[in-house]
């Protein structure tokens, strides 16, 4: 299916009406756009939350974060750790990688109690004394929040500020039902969707167990988000209808593949699931070609598909 839209996109290239349906079809990436804009705004602040050596989920992951403190530094080490805390600069990141991290803490006993919040409860989470960078420090949280657990801060009412955290991406499920930690899982879904999108529609099981030591996840073992996200995603995604899992035809040993399933279709879409991806990396969905024109048939496909409902209802 995957090589018949790649065929499609081609031959369209060549017909006037549908590069009109593409063009139309770019119009949906005008909202990307302008939070790319936004992206390259906050960097010109010269922010080390996160780190550009580390992925945004990698620089948010509490494991991540313990695993990244020595057990006992070196004297060489240390030298260097004393000289740098002489550097303000130094002294104002670290301080405010604190803060993300207690915004973070706070932001999610919200979404687990389903209440609501303001900028003045944040304000006082975080400090009066960091008034100044609490823009940025929102900024950053808000971030993390998508990206390690896949949870999208809505301004609710403008006047007083307030706030409510929902699933991202149009998706349904965040999992706290099934585990007793009670952490949104919707982030881990949503970069499991990303692997197998970016991979070609259907991933391998060796890949997405890969991915999950890359995120942190430590060999797919991590109690901060799941005490076993390979139950999670081999049979809680899948139960749940986001994910499939079929064996290789004729694999010998037995292997297994991992394509979307019939909800993650229903709920979401394969540009809104690049654009996360393309947030992760920095970039733009146009920096993947390929599969910013899949991306868009899709979108496309999905619209005709709704305009021809609709003409049968008023048949």
């Amino acid at each position: 299916m995957d090589d018949a839209h790649n065929i499609q996109y081609s031959n369209l290239q060549d017909n006037a009406q549908a590069e009109q349906e593409l063009d139309n079809a770019q119009a949906t990436m005008a909202a990307a756009e302008e939070e790319e804009a936004t992206s390259t705004s906050k960097a010109e602040y010269g922010s080390g939350i996160p780190s550009p050596l580390q992925s945004p989920e990698r620089a948010c992951s509490p494991s991540v974060v313990l695993a990244s403190i020595p057990e006992g530094p070196s004297e060489e080490a240390s030298i260097r750790q004393l000289q740098a805390l002489e550097d303000p600069l130094y002294l104002l990141h670290n301080a405010q990688n604190v803060k993300v991290y207690d915004l973070v803490d706070f932001l999610l006993f919200k979404y687990q109690t389903k209440a609501f919040t303001t900028k003045a409860e944040m304000l006082e989470t975080i400090g009066r004394e960091y008034d100044e960078y609490y823009p940025l420090i929102f900024s950053e949280a808000s971030e993390c929040m998508k990206l390690v657990f896949g949870l999208d801060i809505v301004e609710v009412d403008p006047s007083v500020h307030s706030y409510v955290l929902v699933t991202a991406l149009g998706i349904t499920y965040d999992g706290m039902l099934t585990d007793v930690q009670g952490m949104p899982k919707t982030g881990v879904l949503i970069v499991v969707l990303g692997v197998i999108f970016m991979k070609g529609n259907y991933v391998s099981e060796d890949i997405i167990w890969e991915m999950l030591n890359n995120i942190g996840l430590f060999g797919g073992m991590d109690p901060y988000i799941h005490r076993d996200p390979r139950k999670l995603i081999s049979e809680e995604f899948v139960q749940e209808g986001y994910l499939e899992y079929r064996q290789v035809p004729n694999s010998d040993p037995p292997s297994h593949v991992f394509l979307w399933g019939p909800r993650a279709f229903a709920e979401t879409t394969k540009l809104k699931i690049l654009q996360f991806f393309a947030s992760i990396t920095k970039t733009h969905p146009r920096a993947y070609p390929e599969k910013y024109a899949e991306a868009l048939r899709d979108e496309i496909d999905r619209v005709e598909a709704w305009i021809f409902q609709q003409m049968l209802r008023h048949l």
